[in-house]
């Protein structure tokens, strides 16, 4: 009895301490320079065994060798997800500028009219007489009237 128990602590002990290699010749190169306790560690706790981590000191992620993503334009949005990783851009453009289609200063994304240049108020264009209708296509601009009278007044006769 004592000796089938000692057999079996043996076999847990040899099972629960063994792990397994995945790339023997990464093992090797550093058991070359290192302990086999120091390969077969995760000093940085990345999950990625020290033998098969590109970066042993730097917390990192499996997918990348044990390595943090890096973030060329420093915009918080990692390269491997950066459309453009040498201009900062925000998350809701993958990290890209807003662009400026029509050169007016105003972003696409908060301009009336993206494709039509604008450099006289901030969103949109002028209307003078405030019914709606811009200036440009308002037959009477500072006089207010529905648009569907392109933009002068409805005279009702009564």
């Amino acid at each position: 009895m004592k000796i089938q128990l000692s057999f079996i602590l043996f076999f847990v002990f040899l099972f629960c301490s063994s792990q397994e290699i995945a790339d023997k010749e990464k093992f090797k190169k550093c058991r070359k320079e290192f302990s086999k306790k120091i390969c077969l560690s995760d000093e940085d706790k990345d999950s990625v065994l020290f033998y098969l981590d590109e970066c042993p000191k730097v917390f990192g992620v499996a997918e990348n060798n044990g390595c943090a993503w890096k973030d060329t334009d420093n915009d918080g949005i990692v390269d491997k997800d950066d459309v453009c990783v040498d201009v900062v851009g925000p998350s809701e453009n993958k990290g890209c500028p807003w662009p400026d289609t029509d050169g007016d200063g105003i972003l696409d994304k908060d301009d009336k009219y993206p494709t039509i240049p604008d450099s006289a108020v901030g969103k949109g264009f002028i209307d003078t007489d405030n019914d709606g209708v811009e200036d440009r296509i308002d037959n009477c601009p500072v006089v207010p009237g529905p648009k569907t009278n392109n933009g002068c007044p409805v005279c009702t006769q009564g």
